[in-house]
């Protein structure tokens, strides 16, 4: 116990020493992990926002007033092939009013002028990949070109493939900026560590000759470099999590907050919009780690160059 309490004390006096080194450190170090952390929760928003619209309906087949239902499920039959397609629903004219309703539910007059008889029956396709995608596009375009009852086909493989053009340019962005800042944050603090051992090094040698060990004499820079990466990675949550939260409380029953709140929940991520304990402790945790990994690494690279010199 004794030894411990001196490593933090040594610790305590190394950081408090150079303070406005320290602050420097701590500052640049914060706002490489808020950046990095930016970018690494649009590369998760984006993968989301993906996986949410390969999940709904990609293809729309709309049917002309009067078909039959009978003949619409032979249209789906016709098209139907289970290596391409994942799921094919039929939506009646009755399930449409219905969806209608629940999409306009806050506007009573559009409702009220809306009837079954004026809304088509459809078929809600969903293929297993865009490549397949493609295909079961061809299949309906072909298959609709011999069926007079087919009025429209609608279908969104330009938007799937969008978000994932965008899914993967943010994720090869963030891959080359978060490297090119944990560079730049381990470069910082095995400098300031180096500094810092320089300064000390007549101390370190007084330490060698009273018979302390390297182990005891090292673990001090290390503690300081896990600090300032512990320290900026809390830094880092707050300026990102507080403003967030800010500007969800302050938005709250403007159509923002009603349309940011539905995305997060179609995404399931609700905590976005709700805070929760659980949440906030592990958002706090997870940066606060990856900066105290960060900072061993870094201190641990400085000390193992400068103690040996």
């Amino acid at each position: 116990m004794l030894s411990t309490t001196k490593l933090l004390k040594v610790t305590s006096r190394n950081v408090k020493r150079n303070k406005w080194l320290t602050v420097s450190t701590i500052f640049v170090s914060a706002i490489v992990f808020t950046l990095s952390s930016v970018f690494i929760s649009m590369s998760i928003l984006t993968k989301k926002a993906v996986d949410y619209y390969e999940q709904k309906a990609q293809v729309i087949v709309f049917f002309k007033k009067g078909t039959s239902e009978s003949d619409i499920l032979t249209f789906r039959d016709s098209i139907y092939n289970a290596e391409l397609i994942e799921q094919i629903e039929y939506v009646s004219q009755e399930q449409a009013l219905e969806i209608y309703r629940q999409d306009f539910a806050d506007n009573p007059d559009l409702i009220s002028t809306v009837t079954a008889d004026s809304l088509p029956a459809s078929l809600e396709i969903r293929a297993k990949d865009i490549d397949s995608l493609l295909q079961v596009i061809e299949n309906i375009n072909r298959a609709k070109e011999i069926n007079a009852s087919v009025d429209e086909v609608m279908y969104f493989r330009d938007v799937v493939e969008n978000m994932r053009t965008l899914s993967r340019i943010i994720n090869i962005g963030s891959i080359v900026l978060i490297s090119a800042m944990a560079i730049v944050t381990i470069s910082l603090i095995r400098v300031t560590i180096g500094f810092n051992i320089k300064l000390h090094q007549e101390e370190i040698e007084i330490m060698h000759l009273v018979g302390s060990s390297d182990k005891f004499i090292r673990t001090p820079f290390i503690l300081e470099g896990t600090f300032y990466g512990l320290i900026g990675g809390f830094i880092s949550s707050l300026l990102i999590i507080v403003p967030w939260y800010i500007v969800i409380f302050y938005s709250r029953g403007t159509d923002f907050a009603y349309w940011i709140n539905q995305v997060f929940i179609d995404f399931k991520m609700p905590f976005l919009t709700q805070p929760t304990l659980a949440f906030i402790l592990v958002y706090f945790l997870i940066h606060m780690l990856a900066g105290s990994l960060l900072g061993f690494f870094s201190s641990y690279s400085a000390v193992r160059k400068y103690l040996s010199e």
